[in-house]
């Protein structure tokens, strides 16, 4: 088995589990006097957290345990920030993983600074090893939003349970989360990963939409199987269709 998948480090266990681990930083933006964006260090928090959760759970992966680096004092900084680290745990009905990490208290800092690591587990039964069977619809769900764009926003961004709702959908495929690359480099890993050769959309795969940055996955693609389309559309009618893909 191989120990990487995309953004993932594979741990086999010498078991029926695997172990994956996810991370995330962020840095210029809370309310220290030379962050770049000026925000509650909590919201900073929970949206690092958010990217590997997000990458976690598209993976199919449990969460089990989140450890963080804060970069800057305990009091007042890091307790926001532990604050928003454990609000997004509960949001995304993970309340009880457990929490660990450690704070810069020997010397002062001008901007806030956090590192998010996350830990879990799959069955390795789990772990997609086959190539898809048949041309693939690939859906956007989400905008792309980065730095002052996501706290205008906050409160329009998906959440944990749709995620998890599309992802127990028959027809999917594959998820994948989508950060500073943008979607159509995602797009582009997805096909790889997925042995498809091509990639059809009448979309402009060089346009600034689909090559800015989709800073806290704001956005996840998501690969269905053509032949589910209108039941998965029903389902979920606010994803767009953006591209098809296709083995030869």
């Amino acid at each position: 088995m191989k120990n990487q998948f995309r953004d993932l480090t594979l741990v086999d266990l010498k078991g029926p589990r695997t172990l994956v681990i996810a991370c995330d930083s962020s840095a210029g933006i809370g309310n220290k006097p030379l962050d770049t964006v000026q925000i509650d260090p909590a919201v900073t928090a929970a949206y690092s957290l958010r990217v590997p959760l997000m990458e976690l759970l598209c993976f199919g992966a449990t969460p089990t345990m989140v450890v963080d680096t804060i970069g800057n004092e305990m009091a007042l900084t890091g307790e926001r920030i532990i604050a928003g680290l454990r609000g997004e745990l509960d949001k995304a009905g993970l309340a009880d993983v457990p929490l660990n990490g450690s704070t810069e208290d020997n010397m002062p800092t001008q901007t806030t600074s956090i590192g998010v690591t996350v830990i879990g587990t799959i069955d390795q039964k789990a772990i997609q090893a086959q190539p898809a069977a048949g041309a693939l619809a690939v859906y956007q769900m989400g905008t792309p939003y980065v730095g002052e764009e996501v706290k205008a926003h906050l409160a329009t961004i998906f959440s944990y349970g749709k995620v998890r709702a599309i992802w127990a959908h028959s027809a999917v495929v594959d998820m994948l989360p989508v950060g500073s690359k943008g979607i159509a480099y995602e797009l582009s890993q997805m096909a790889a990963v997925l042995h498809m050769g091509r990639i059809t959309t009448d979309l402009d795969l060089n346009g600034p939409e689909l090559t800015r940055s989709a800073g806290p996955a704001t956005v996840i693609l998501v690969a269905i199987k053509i032949s589910e389309r209108a039941a998965f559309e029903k389902q979920f009618p606010e994803l767009v269709e953006i591209a098809q893909l296709h083995q030869s």
